[in-house]
């Protein structure tokens, strides 16, 4: 299965630790076993890769996103904004092996899958900026 699945698997992994303020594992062997049994290993390998670096980030990514999305806080953000955003900021920062474009267009269409249009812009602008940001910084050291 691809990668879009994965991420949508992941996705709704991202949610679960909005709402509940951790990763159950449990949740990810019951998606496994009983409503995600089309993904490969490698689709699987991806979810837990991703998991796995936003906990080992988990404060940078947040920082990320709270600074630039302006005038929101992550306390005050919809969960389904917040878990895409995670999602997207973590594959940005440490998945060099996926484009930053294709991480922002699947990061809009899983917001607008679950949340809406006017959401979708608001990921889309605060991906955008985070991206941005790490470019200006990448330039300023060279």
């Amino acid at each position: 299965m691809s990668r879009k699945s994965a991420r949508d698997t992941a996705f709704r992994l991202f949610y679960e630790y909005a709402t509940a303020g951790a990763f159950n594992p449990a949740t990810m062997d019951v998606m496994r076993d009983c409503f995600d049994k089309g993904m490969n290993e490698k689709a699987w390998d991806y979810v837990k890769d991703v998991i796995e670096r936003y906990k080992d980030s988990s404060e940078a990514v947040d920082k990320l996103i709270e600074t630039h999305a302006t005038g929101w806080t992550l306390t005050h953000m919809a969960k389904v904004e917040l878990s895409v955003l995670r999602l997207g900021v973590t594959e940005i920062m440490h998945r060099e092996d996926i484009a930053e474009s294709i991480t922002v267009n699947e990061c809009v269409d899983i917001t607008k899958r679950y949340a809406g249009k006017k959401s979708s812009k608001f990921v889309n602008g605060v991906l955008g900026a985070v991206i941005k940001a790490r470019g200006e910084e990448t330039d300023a050291q060279q």
